[in-house]
């Protein structure tokens, strides 16, 4: 089946479900005037159509985790960076991945050089929202960050003194750049 019919089929299993369960919520709002069974019902059409969509390799990111993550990274625009901060009230780089990822219900190490060793490694065309981000400081993994997409990324950086966005391409980013590790698909079972 090619793309483009598995996306015509999914938006039509989207509606024909949303029918269902507007049938369904209405036919049942005597007997539970508070069921949730059109938004459960809906969510599940939408997951569906992100699976088709996007394939099984990513099925894991349709829980929502990397746009949960990045709205948890970018609510700490501005902190301070503190070194060995873990908190919002100052962040070293590993202690602001490790803090934002936790927040979204995904425990990893708390050292850059740990991190580094989890999930498993994504090169950089194919770097997902989501994907840690790791940089070289003095011949070893010493920086990262959290990739948002389109070359972006945000991290608590020490030489801008906080959270903030930075893109791969710029030159000491560039230049420093080790590799990328995806751990939501690894964390999470489909």
């Amino acid at each position: 089946m090619t793309t483009g019919a598995k996306w015509v089929l999914g938006v039509l299993l989207a509606i024909a479900l949303g029918f269902m369960a507007l049938g369904m919520g209405l036919r049942d709002r005597q007997a539970m005037p508070d069921a949730p069974r059109m938004a459960t019902d809906l969510r599940a059409a939408t997951l569906y159509l992100e699976f088709v969509r996007s394939g099984p390799a990513s099925w894991a990111d349709s829980t929502g985790i990397p746009r949960t993550l990045e709205a948890l990274a970018k609510g700490q625009m501005g902190r301070d960076y503190v070194y060995g901060g873990t908190t919002p009230a100052g962040f070293d780089c590993s202690g602001f991945t490790s803090w934002a990822f936790r927040k979204a219900g995904v425990t990893i190490p708390r050292t850059s050089g740990e991190q580094y060793q989890s999930g498993r490694q994504v090169e950089a065309s194919a770097l997902r929202a989501g994907d840690l981000v790791f940089f070289n400081q003095q011949g070893r993994i010493g920086h990262v960050g959290i990739y948002l997409s389109g070359g972006r990324f945000i991290h608590s950086s020490r030489g801008s003194g906080q959270v903030g966005v930075d893109s791969l391409s710029a030159p000491y980013w560039n230049k420093n750049y080790a590799g990328g590790r995806r751990v939501l698909a690894d964390s999470r079972k489909p």
